[in-house]
Order: structure tokens, then C-alpha cells, then sequence
């Protein structure tokens, strides 16, 4: 990890009258004044005192807490119906976005796309991360405009979000390409969009007056605006949180991969963290705080119209949530056979959206994923939060790990991802590699 040497330098003063160097007629106006004001004090103080009094003997005192009704909270619009939420990263780099960003630029790209799917009780949240460089087909998509884009059999996930932003101009076409894609591929119907930029990241962060994470080791990474964290337990603010989720290359926490499975593990890290420090601070069951919070924190954020409305009943009904109830994971996935840059989603995809579909929890007691690509033996594991497969391996252990040596039975890709678990970064072992765009990389 490159490391930069800070110092600071001696500054000269000049030297000049010692500040107690107050002369004796100073002295003798600042005591009078003083004694002036604690007597001035004394006096306002027994005249307040006096007419506190008298109010509290003069005016007539009515109690009517005990028949007045307590405020209405927002009620939840779609209670009683699970969620699909699409939520979008955009890398906008345009106004207080550039600022925050490495380079200005009048372009827009999605760098992050996460399926949140909200149980129909409002107790179970789970998180379906996308990698940015899956091949999938995108359909046929209509801009603002009434530009019909043509369907493309196989592309980039992120391109939908790029094409509907480069010919319609605006985020509507880049979320509704965007949704139309994720339905083709995954059969789910989107109920609702988030687009969060730069800037609402930023500012949801630190609406929360930052987030506590720990960082497993020391990281480096000078695309991501020269990020530098020290291994342990953090304290990061808005910008260094932002900084954390965009970083893709560099030293420390698979940055020297540069994979975009292993950002997303870094990604959720950053969410789980931000839920756990929502709910440490009473956010999420205190209506005020709440309120708050929503409305400085999500005045950067970009929603469609029937979420915007419903987003303070939303969340009041999820008040009795935990964070063991928010389970994370990504799309299974192997490498793409026609570019090792690119991955393919596997038939295990299927099972997640399926029981998406109907409501029904991906993993009730496990916290960790580990999906792996075809063809692979049939090894199974044991453990309280891991699987295991393989021809010959076997997995094992409290804290997940998902695969051992020898466990990958052909070139498929292993992708195991436990985010709240930031101190261990055993996503995969030997024999399985992480897809790298290099082309994209940040």
C-alpha cells in the first residue's frame, strides 16, 4: 500500500505583548464590568422569577392530554403486499456530483443495482445485488421522448441504464430501461425505483451523523479519490462512505482485484452498516427522527412518484424490523465463457427469483450466500452460516466460509459474499476467480 507522509511545518511568530500583559486600568474596567453584569444577572434573574411566579398563580392551567387523540402515523399505502424496489447508483457526475466525484462530466452511468425485495408482513427485507458486467438481454425500451430503443439479445447489465439515459436525457428513460430489463431477466414485477447519486448517498450518510464500520485491513485506493482507511473499527462520514462504495482498484479489501463482485461485497458492507446504525440510533422507531432523517437525507434522491408518497407509511410499518431480518446476497454467477471480463448468471439465479415472486425467504437462519456456476461436483458442506461444494471439498465453520481448496469442480465462478462479517473477507478460495472489468475499472 503506498503510503504518504504528512508533517506539518513550525510557523513563525512574531513576538509581540504578552497577552497577560493587560494594564491596570483594564483590569480594574473588566472587574467592574463583570461585577456589573453579575449583579444585572442577579436582578433579571429574580424579575423572571417574579413573573413566573406570577403566571404560574395567575393564568388558569387546563389538562387535556388525557382526552386530546395521538397523532396519526402515516399509514403504509401497500400494507399487506410485498415490495420489489429497483435502487440504482448512478455515476452522475454533473453539478454537486462532479464536485464529489474525480472529474466532471455531463454523462450518466448506473456502477450499482440492488433487487430489494420487502417481505408483505414488513419484517423481512432481502437484498439482491446485480453485477454491472452480467451479460443479459435488454428489451425493447421507449424513452420520455416516444424513442423506441431496440431489444438486444446479449449486453452489459448496466448498458440499459446508459441507453435510456444517452437518448432520452433524463432519469425516467435511464429507470425504465433499467426496469425493463431487470423483469425480462428475472420474471419479477418492480413495484418501485430508487436512483441514489453522489450527492443522496452522501447526504443520507450524513444525515445519520456518519456510519461505524469496520474495515478489515488497511486500504488504498487513488481512483476513489485517494481513499486511505486504517484497519478497525471506523467512524466514516458521507464522503469517505462514498468514497468507500465507488472504489473498485487499489490496495486492501479485494481492491487489488479490481472485481466488481468483490465492491459488491463492499457495498453491502456499507449498507448493513448504515441499517445497523440507523436502528442504534432510534431512527427508524422514532417518527421525529425519522422524519428528519427523510427529509435531509433523502432530498438528493430520485423516486418514482407512489414510492415518494408512501416512503413515511412505508417506513413506519418496517419499525419493528431488525437487521437479523436483512438478508444480502448477489446473483449467482460464473464467468462468461466468451469474455473472462464478463459473467453470466447461473441457474441458480432462477431459485432466488422464484422465491422472490412469491414471498418467501431466501435463507431463514444464514446471513451468507455462496453461489457457484455448473458443472460442479457434488460436495456438500456443513456449518452453522456456510455451504460448501465441490468434488471433494467440503465447507465449514461458524463464521461461513463457503469453499475450500480443491472444492470447484470445473472453471465456474464461486461467489460467496458475507457482508456483515466485514472482518473476513474468505468470499472464495483457490480455484475461483473473480470477474475484473478492467475496462470500467475505478
Amino acid at each position: 500500500m503506498t503510503k504518504k507522509k504528512t508533517g506539518r511545518k513550525a510557523e513563525s511568530f512574531t513576538r509581540g505583548t504578552p497577552a497577560h500583559a493587560r494594564s491596570l486600568s483594564n483590569h480594574r474596567v473588566l472587574r467592574a464590568f463583570g461585577l456589573f453584569g453579575v449583579v444585572l444577572l442577579a436582578l433579571v434573574s429574580s424579575v423572571a422569577f417574579g413573573v413566573q411566579w406570577r403566571v404560574n398563580n395567575l393564568v388558569e392551567k387546563v389538562d387535556v392530554s388525557h382526552i386530546v387523540a395521538a397523532p396519526t402515523k402515516p399509514k403504509d399505502a401497500q400494507a399487506g403486499k410485498s415490495l420489489n424496489i429497483l435502487v440504482l447508483g448512478s455515476d452522475d457526475r454533473s453539478g454537486e456530483n462532479g464536485e464529489l466525484s474525480d472529474h466532471a462530466s455531463t454523462s450518466m452511468r448506473s456502477d450499482t443495482a440492488m433487487v430489494v425485495h420487502v417481505s408483505s408482513n414488513r419484517k423481512r427485507v432481502e437484498v439482491v445485488s446485480i453485477p454491472r458486467d452480467s451479460m443479459v438481454k435488454i428489451p425493447e425500451c421507449t424513452t420520455t421522448s416516444g424513442q423506441v430503443l431496440p431489444a438486444t439479445e446479449r449486453t452489459m447489465f448496466n448498458s440499459a441504464f446508459a441507453r435510456g439515459w444517452d437518448h432520452g436525457g433524463d432519469i425516467a428513460s435511464a429507470a425504465a430501461c433499467t426496469i425493463n430489463t431487470v423483469q425480462e431477466n428475472t420474471g419479477l414485477t418492480i413495484d418501485h425505483f430508487v436512483v441514489v447519486d453522489f450527492a443522496g448517498f452522501k447526504n443520507l450518510v450524513d444525515a445519520l451523523g456518519g456510519i461505524d464500520i469496520n474495515i478489515p485491513e488497511d486500504m488504498y485506493s487513488k481512483k476513489a479519490g485517494k481513499l486511505t482507511l486504517k484497519a478497525g473499527q471506523q467512524t466514516l462520514d458521507g464522503t469517505t462512505a462514498l468514497k468507500l462504495v465507488r472504489a473498485r482498484t487499489g490496495t486492501g479489501w479485494g481492491l487489488q482485484i479490481g472485481s466488481d463482485l468483490k465492491r459488491i461485497e463492499r457495498q453491502q458492507a456499507v449498507l448493513t452498516a448504515t441499517i445497523q446504525t440507523a436502528l442504534h440510533k432510534n431512527i427508524i422507531t422514532d417518527l421525529p427522527k425519522l422524519t428528519s432523517f427523510i427529509s435531509s437525507g433523502f432530498a438528493a434522491l430520485k423516486m418514482d412518484n407512489d414510492l415518494a408518497g408512501n416512503m413515511l407509511g412505508l417506513a413506519t410499518s418496517m419499525m419493528g424490523m431488525n437487521t437479523d431480518n436483512v438478508y444480502f446476497t448477489a446473483v449467482p454467477v460464473a464467468d462468461d465463457p466468451a469474455d473472462r471480463y464478463r459473467v453470466v448468471w447461473t441457474s441458480e439465479a432462477s431459485a432466488i427469483w422464484a422465491s422472490l415472486a412469491i414471498d418467501e425467504p431466501l435463507d431463514g437462519e444464514s446471513t451468507i450466500e455462496c453461489a457457484v456456476g455448473p458443472d460442479n461436483g457434488a460436495g456438500t458442506g456443513t456449518g452453522e452460516a456456510g455451504t460448501g461444494t465441490g468434488t471433494d471439498g467440503t465447507g465449514t465453520g461458524d463464521a461461513g466460509t463457503g469453499t475450500t481448496d480443491g472444492s470447484n469442480g470445473s472453471n465456474a465462478q464461486t461467489n460467496c459474499i458475507d457482508p456483515a462479517d466485514t472482518l473476513s473477507t474468505n468470499g472464495s478460495t483457490d480455484g475461483s476467480t473473480d470477474s475484473a472489468d478492467q475496462a470500467n475499472a475505478n
